[in-house]
């Protein structure tokens, strides 16, 4: 039977077709940005020059709010190229907006855990998702003090857009401050160095964490004798357990013997490149680890809790949070991480430029609807394709610790594991509760690769995520439905049970 102690079983929605169109650009037309006034003598033409300064485009934000009938409350100073870009391609504006929303997102919870070493995955994805919350609030409010202070930012911060930008003009789009502010991002990555858009996010964080009153300065560390112990039982598990690379990597440069299914109607395998190396042990080894093996660490049975009670320490699950804490961090990273990719990648091949290995052939439509892009980013991030690929790569069998390898197969992943459904389980939630469980391994090896060797990783499942759309494009018939793009890829319907025709 599956352990109780798995995660709650996520409830079945049921949702008709026309709710799954997902608006790339939230809340547009709720959205009520501030005003931004004009000086009494500037006139329609001069509000919409192209070259301004600093200080002009600050007058723009912090005069009169009686500003001149050319320009409404929607309306924001942005680079003139960008601009162009907007008119000329009406999906320009979801690239953009999906591009810089998952960069700050990964980016914001990497720089999380550095200002709060303490946190854990869900501490510091509780962080990263309190500042979406707060972005949306506040830059939506036009009465909020932090909602001019981010529109002055967007148009005059003295670092990266007004050295970069010498012309600017005055838009006009009914996006709403928080999403002028990830279209602002998206294009900045698209343009600039990422080290710079990274100077840009920590100018967001710092006002975020002063209008939270955050002060990373003022969290201390406070371990006693029993948390030092624990650590460094963990650091020699760590240090001692054996990984089974014979698994996880190629030795024989035989590519072929490892591929997925798009669905056994089509029978189109995809066969994948081999799995990068990581060199640093200790994040390899987390990275073989899901964050709830620290249960099983507890095992009596096992090294690690052995030498804990041969210390007089209990085996109380609550007494063991730190070691948690050390493993799901990469979890957390993994999923903002693939997210980021896979919006990237659909931006390169839909606007068919910086594709994979020097082919600019386009694979996907540069008019490719809002609603299959971000039905594409459903089907490349769902915890479906995680688990094959965490299944053909081994990663959940990477480390060779016999007692928790077997607790694995009986009691986490049973139906995976002997094809047998436990009995009075309903198959979906099975399914469900077993992909979300190898999931999270794929997803915390991108993470520790990430780390260790950032562009490894980010061809890596580049090359991955193209070799599958390519298949998709090749199999699935012209007319792109959400059956097409569900039922006959995953072999599931993404949102549930109930049948869409």
């Amino acid at each position: 039977m599956l352990s109780a102690r798995l995660r709650p079983l996520p409830k079945h929605t049921n949702i008709s077709m026309k709710r799954n169109k997902v608006k790339a650009i939230d809340d547009t037309r709720s959205d009520t940005d501030s005003h931004i006034p004009a000086s009494a003598s500037a006139s329609a033409s001069a509000a919409a020059a192209t070259t301004t300064s600093t200080d002009q485009r600050h007058h723009l934000h912090t005069t009169s709010r009686h500003h001149h009938p050319a320009q409404s409350k929607h309306s924001i100073l942005i680079p003139s190229p960008l601009n162009t870009l907007l008119h000329s391609d009406r999906h320009m504006k979801y690239h953009f907006y999906n591009l810089g929303g998952d960069f700050i997102r990964v980016s914001a919870y990497r720089r999380f855990k550095e200002l709060f070493c303490i946190g854990g995955g869900s501490f510091i994805k509780e962080i990263v998702f309190d500042l979406s919350t707060f972005l949306k609030r506040e830059l939506n409010d036009e009465k909020s003090g932090f909602h001019l202070q981010f529109k002055n930012y967007l148009t005059s911060n003295s670092t990266i857009l007004q050295e970069k930008e010498p012309s600017w003009c005055v838009c006009d789009h009914h996006f709403g401050l928080r999403n002028w502010l990830f279209i602002v991002f998206g294009y900045m990555l698209q343009n600039y160095k990422e080290e710079e858009v990274h100077e840009c996010l920590d100018d967001v964080i710092k006002m975020y964490m002063n209008a939270r009153k955050l002060d990373h300065n003022n969290i201390r560390i406070i371990r006693d004798e029993r948390d030092n112990f624990t650590l460094a039982t963990f650091q020699n598990y760590i240090n001692t357990v054996e990984i089974q690379e014979n698994l996880l990597f190629d030795t024989r440069n035989n590519s072929s013997s490892r591929f997925v299914t798009i669905s056994p109607a089509y029978n189109q395998r995809i066969y994948l490149p081999p799995l990068p190396r990581l060199h640093n042990r200790d994040l390899l080894v987390k990275a073989l680890m899901h964050k709830e093996f620290y249960r099983l660490l507890l095992d009596p049975r096992h090294k690690f809790a052995q030498t804990m009670q041969s210390h007089n320490y209990d085996l109380s699950f609550g007494e063991y949070g730190l070691v948690r804490r050390e493993i799901s961090f990469l979890d957390g990273l993994g999923d903002f991480f693939l997210a980021q990719e896979t919006s990237r990648l659909i931006f390169d091949l839909c606007c068919n430029t910086n594709s994979v290995n020097g082919n600019d052939e386009s694979i996907l439509d540069a008019q490719v609807s809002s609603q299959t892009y971000n039905l594409l980013k459903m089907i490349l991030a769902t915890n479906t394709l995680m688990s094959k690929l965490t299944k053909c790569y081994n990663l959940h069998q990477g480390l060779n610790d016999p007692i928790i390898n077997t607790r694995i197969a009986d009691e986490w992943i049973p139906y995976t594991t002997s094809g047998v459904l436990p009995k009075e389980k309903d198959p979906d939630e099975v399914r469900i509760y077993e992909e979300e469980f190898l999931g999270d391994f794929f997803e915390s090896y991108m993470a520790a690769l990430l780390i260790e060797q950032p562009q490894v990783a980010k061809s890596f499942i580049r090359e991955i995520y193209k070799r599958l759309i390519s298949v998709m494009t090749r199999t699935l018939p012209p007319e792109v439905t959400y059956q097409n793009w569900t039922m006959n890829i995953l072999g599931r319907n993404i949102y549930g049970k109930k049948e869409v025709a």
